[in-house]
């Protein structure tokens, strides 16, 4: 137990020199009338008293209590069930996993032992994890390991999740150290171990088997990387890792392979680059990146392939082969964003806007932060016309740049461009752009003397202040494509759930110029204008006055926020009506590990003669590479889509996902696409234990007692944690205060009072 006091102002000499004047006051008596003695004791005493109870709250003195709490202490043992650990050349030549339950066997009398006082517990981890049973020290972890990968780090992040709860002592990892694994168990295991350093828990590691695996020599292609959706006439990239094994100084060819579509739908594979690696050591891991150009829109398959060396014994493992969807041109959008104040940096909103646009699949989002310490910019070879289809300026003050710009910039909305000016302390007449070019085609104009000068205070004249829940404006707002943001498709719905904004810029409708049209206001009386569109020649303009919508994303509306500002990108391109009658088939990957499972989600959006609240009907079929179909059930998500998932894998080559979707009867559309299985075994193609992996783990969970140790040292640390006391001991402090609670008042309080009534009754008062 300990006293600490917490004086108020922090200094304890301001409490005395207050208690000190007390005293002195409390000694004046009246001098109109003689008080007899006994009496003016009394007044003091209780004077002195309410003084000391003043001086102690004033001390804030706190009593403190530290005691221990006993909590039991849990062990995990966690083994490797998957199929390299079917490879013989563990102790005594072995299998990795007969050499696993040897060593548990060995370890059982103190595993049973460890149990009487300790919860053990036991997971075994390929796909999934799950749990094993311990009974009497001996873990039944089944005959033969069969799982199709290894993901250590996913393992052990879901074990933590599992078992976080509990006091862990330490975790004792049986495995061969190598991590085969793709997305999404593909967690780097490093990270997930500093995450056990964290919370004190130690990684006892043991591997089995031999590094290298095999004597065999091999390439391979790893780590295929490609972007899912190109556009026509865009350069792209394939890149991925050599990995070689058993070959020093040499060379070896990587080729980028194109699948070619003739007249007759043959499709063929055509080299397009090809690039020469040098292997210096003979394990060695070498990135390589291939180019090509896409021409014509469609889907096409996309191969890396090393040339195999002759003598290779394994092959299939040398190519890396996925799918890619080329489109027709594709969205470009120009992002311009300045900072809030001389030599300061982008804004939050800044942030999260030209992202969020970013991820749309046909949209391309090139961004120019401008710094208001350099001379104005001239972008006027930027700012062409047919360089972009759609301008964002945010919080962009027009000393951004030149003059010529800002006028390149109005002609290319004038020729069809579409332009955003959104909120901030620099955008609309805050921003200087009375007069400027910019002005001439937004669709609100720009008041007089509404100039925010650098570095001076914000200006409230010109700005509204938050919070503002945004609305959409009467009909127009609740049916415009931009303001649909509700997956269910219900006309202006889901605004009412979406965090306020912080506050806005002022626009006044009756600076509106007559074209425009306000698609959002504030929900309050004042019924501010929020989202004004319009038109300035060929092309579509947008006033939005708001900077906030990052928080919708914070506050776990982030779809809400995804679709407001791909429809804003979609509308000012005149885009908003590209997805009528539209039928998607969305693939969570284009390859898929043999036995893996497969997310697929089907939707479709009704035409314009449909009716809306027509049921869909989808139908959805997988063509497995033997050609035969297999239907996909579906069901119901919250985006109003339908989802299903394939598991049927297990054959390696291409397949085909087609759906079709049907109202009354009638086909609304269809649409497919392709995903590929490898023909390759994660697994055994690459079947060497990694311990250097292990180890690297329990390095990292040194300081709490981590250990890398050889599977014949099982026995010896079950027998030493058994012989550790098993129970745990967390701190607890408490802190007690007197001070400030509502007894200690009512004392003050009573105190005083007494005094000032003696006083009256005295005839002194």
């Amino acid at each position: 137990m300990s006293l600490t006091f917490h004086p108020v102002g922090g200094y304890l000499f301001v409490a005395i020199i207050a208690a000190v004047l007390l005293v002195l006051l409390a000694r004046v008596g009246p001098r109109h009338m003689e008080v007899p003695f006994g009496r003016m004791l009394t007044l003091k005493m209780l004077r002195l008293v309410a003084i000391l109870l003043l001086l102690f709250a004033m001390l804030r003195p706190t009593l403190q209590f530290t005691r221990s709490t006993p909590e039991d202490a849990t062990l995990l043992i966690l083994a490797d069930r998957s199929r390299s650990m079917q490879v013989e050349d563990s102790l005594d030549n072995r299998s990795r996993y007969d050499a696993v339950r040897l060593v548990l066997g060995e370890s059982a009398d103190g595993l049973q032992s460890l149990a009487e006082n300790w919860n053990v517990r036991a997971y075994s981890f390929a796909e999934s994890l799950d749990p094993v049973e311990v009974s009497g020290g001996t873990l039944d972890l089944g005959d033969r390991p069969t799982g199709e990968q290894s993901p250590l780090g996913a393992a052990l992040q879901e074990l933590l999740e599992r078992e976080g709860d509990q006091r862990l002592r330490g975790v004792i990892v049986l495995s061969d150290g190598a991590q085969r694994a793709v997305p999404p168990l593909d967690a780097a295991p490093q990270l997930v171990a500093r995450q056990y350093a964290a919370e004190s828990v130690p990684l006892y590691t043991f591997y089995f088997g031999q590094p290298g695996g095999s004597d065999r020599s091999d390439l391979a292609i790893e780590n295929l990387l490609v972007n899912g959706t190109v556009f026509a006439n865009a350069p792209m990239r394939v890149s991925g890792q050599l990995t070689a094994e058993g070959y020093a100084n040499r060379r070896a060819k990587v080729q980028l392979l194109w699948e070619r579509v003739d007249d007759k739908g043959n499709s063929k594979m055509e080299v397009v680059d090809t690039s020469e690696q040098e292997i210096v050591a003979a394990d060695s891991r070498t990135p390589v990146s291939l180019g090509y150009t896409p021409t014509t829109p469609g889907e096409y398959k996309v191969t890396l392939r090393a040339e195999s060396p002759e003598g290779e014994l394994i092959t299939t493992n040398n190519e890396s082969s996925t799918f890619v969807t080329v489109r027709e041109g594709g969205i470009k959008v120009l992002y311009l964003y300045g900072a809030s104040n001389i030599g300061g940096g982008a804004g939050v909103e800044q942030a999260f806007v030209p992202r969020s646009i970013d991820e749309s699949p046909d949209i391309l989002v090139s961004r120019k932060l401008f710094d208001y310490t350099r001379p104005q910019e001239d972008l006027r070879r930027e700012l062409q016309p047919g360089n972009y289809d759609v301008v964002v300026l945010s919080d962009v003050d027009k000393d951004a740049m030149d003059a010529e710009s800002w006028q390149a910039l109005a002609e290319m909305v004038r020729r069809g461009t579409g332009l955003m000016m959104g909120g901030g302390y620099h955008s609309f007449g805050p921003g200087g752009f009375l007069n400027n070019p910019i002005a001439e085609v937004l669709p609100v104009n720009i008041g007089p003397a509404e100039r925010q000068n650098f570095r001076e205070k914000l200006r409230e004249d010109v700005h509204v202040a938050g919070p503002l829940k945004m609305q959409p404006a009467g009909d127009i707002g609740r049916t415009h494509p931009i303001m649909q943001i509700e997956a269910s498709g219900q006309p202006g719905a889901g605004w009412e759930d979406l965090p306020a904004l912080d506050g806005a810029n002022r626009l006044s409708r009756r600076l509106l110029k007559p074209n425009a049209q306000v698609l959002a206001e504030s929900a309050d009386a004042a019924r501010h204008p929020l989202l004004v569109v319009g038109q300035a020649g060929n092309g579509r303009t947008l006033a939005f006055a708001g900077d906030t919508t990052f928080r919708w994303q914070l506050e776990n509306h982030g779809d809400e926020f995804r679709r407001f500002w791909r429809q804003v990108i979609l509308w000012l391109a005149r885009k908003d009506d590209d997805a009528s009658g539209r039928v998607w088939l969305d693939l969570a990957s284009r390859r898929v590990s043999r036995g893996g499972r497969l997310d697929v989600e089907v939707g479709a959006t009704p035409g314009d003669d449909d009716d809306p609240n027509a049921t869909i009907e989808f139908e959805v079929i997988i063509t497995l590479p033997d050609g035969t179909k297999q239907p996909l059930v579906t069901v119901a998500t919250d985006t109003g889509r339908r989802a299903g998932t394939f598991a049927t894998t297990d054959q390696p080559g291409d397949y085909v996902a087609e759906v079709t979707a049907k109202i009354d009867g009638q086909v609304l559309g269809s649409s497919r696409a392709r995903f590929l299985v490898p023909d390759q075994d994660l697994e055994l193609d690459r079947p060497g234990a990694e311990p250097t992996l292990l180890a690297g783990l329990a390095k990292l969970t040194e300081a709490a007692g981590g250990q890398a140790l050889a599977p014949e040292e099982l026995p010896a640390l079950v027998r030493k944690l058994a012989a550790e006391k098993p129970e745990m001991k967390t701190e607890v402090i408490e802190r007690r205060t007197y001070w400030d609670k509502w007894p200690f008042m009512l004392l003050f309080i009573a105190v005083v009072g007494v005094e000032w009534f003696l006083r009256k009754r005295w005839g002194l008062v």
